[in-house]
């Protein structure tokens, strides 16, 4: 399974000149998730007032209308000062990387992230067309400048709603810093993004459950016209239930007839959260080109990160995909040579044709020679 960049909206900023805003994917290490922009570089990591106590998450179970205080501590590891704006955001699973991500810094919390105040800054925006919300988004949380070589400790609050629904919620908690820059003459800020997670159940019936849609598969032959090629399998597995879950994917590829070309065992996917979606890819070679390709996906649920192994898993999910494995070099070699034959047949046919054209041309004019000489015979002869 590959993974690409995750790319995050651009932001349209309301400023004199027309900025924008370019986001980069948030970064997710443990214990202390860091970045590097120039010559600043921070972390941002679970703490205490008075530091860092280890913590690779926040992690809390608790029952709707619950009110929780913690910290989390800005590591300024440059040596100059640097100004950092921290808030918390909604937790996804990016589709195209199948990662724990968060929304991009031009959307506006709804669940978890919206719950989360950093300090005395605000945490949500009201319900309003896309322009005002990116403004809004774009003013959450609270901004601080840290000293260099030390770590800036910040309180916050989480308040769970009366009417939090059942199971789990992630978020994240986002320590940002921009720079300046300029692109095609237009002003823009480009914002590099550390986090650390926010993992919080809230008590209530579970209701685990995977699903798979989109499966797809393909095939891509060789030049060696009786070479294998490589089969391809694609699909998305949905978290349909209320629970953080990860996954691990498989793949068993068949031809005609039961042919086994094997089992590929895909890397998990790690903390699929309720409603994301991961999409995942495989390949598989030495698959040789007999006509038909089948594809059969099996995905087996885990316990997500951080949660107990008596957590309930639902059963396993499968899905399968079909597609035509045609050993086209082959094919077309022998074209070539069906081709080659026909020819020969038909300039054979018409060489044949023509010798008979001719010979029956010859006999004609033997015959028609014949003939004038019998009549000029005749009429050289006296009449008695």
């Amino acid at each position: 399974m590959t993974a690409r960049a995750h790319p995050t909206r651009a932001v349209t900023g309301l400023l004199a000149i027309a900025a924008l805003l370019l986001a980069s994917a948030v970064a997710f290490d443990t214990p202390a998730a860091r970045a590097e922009e120039g010559d600043i570089t921070w972390g941002i990591q679970p703490s205490t007032p008075s530091g860092p106590d280890g913590r690779t998450a926040f992690t809390y179970q608790v029952a709707p209308g619950t009110t929780i205080t913690d910290w989390v501590g800005v590591v300024n590891d440059s040596a100059v000062p640097a100004t950092f704006r921290v808030y918390a955001a909604d937790a996804t699973t990016d589709y195209d990387t199948a990662s724990f991500t968060l929304i991009g810094s031009d959307q506006a919390s709804t669940d978890l992230g919206s719950w989360t105040t950093i300090d005395t800054g605000a945490s949500a925006c009201a319900d309003t067309n896309d322009d005002a919300e990116a403004a809004c988004a774009a003013s959450l949380g609270v901004s601080v400048t840290v000293d260099p070589g030390t770590t800036q400790n910040i309180p916050f609050t989480i308040v769970v709603p009366q009417d939090a629904t059942p199971g789990d919620h992630a978020a994240g908690i986002v320590a940002s810093y921009t720079t300046p820059a300029s692109s095609g003459g237009t002003s823009v800020v480009q914002e590099n993004r550390v986090g650390t997670r926010i993992y919080l159940r809230v008590d209530g019936p579970l209701t685990p459950q995977l699903g798979i849609q989109g499966a797809v598969a393909g095939y891509e032959g060789t030049l060696n016209p009786i070479g294998a090629g490589t089969g391809f399998v694609g699909f998305d597995i949905l978290n349909t239930g209320n629970t953080r879950l990860s996954a691990q994917p498989a793949v068993h590829l068949t031809g005609p007839f039961g042919i086994d070309f094997g089992t590929v065992q895909l890397d998990p996917v790690r903390n699929i959260v309720p409603g994301g979606t991961a999409h995942v890819t495989a390949q598989v070679a030495g698959v040789a080109p007999l006509l038909l390709l089948f594809a059969d996906i099996t995905v087996t649920p885990l316990p997500g990160d951080s949660l107990a192994d008596t957590d309930p898993l639902p059963a396993a999910v499968s899905s399968s995909a079909i597609t035509w494995a045609i050993p086209w070099m082959l094919l077309l070699i022998l074209a070539v040579i069906a081709g080659v034959i026909v020819l020969i047949v038909v300039l054979r046919r018409r060489s044949r044709q023509r010798l008979a054209e001719d010979l029956a041309a010859y006999a004609d004019q033997i015959r028609a020679e014949a003939r004038d000489e019998s009549e000029a015979r005749d009429e050289s002869e006296p009449v008695r």
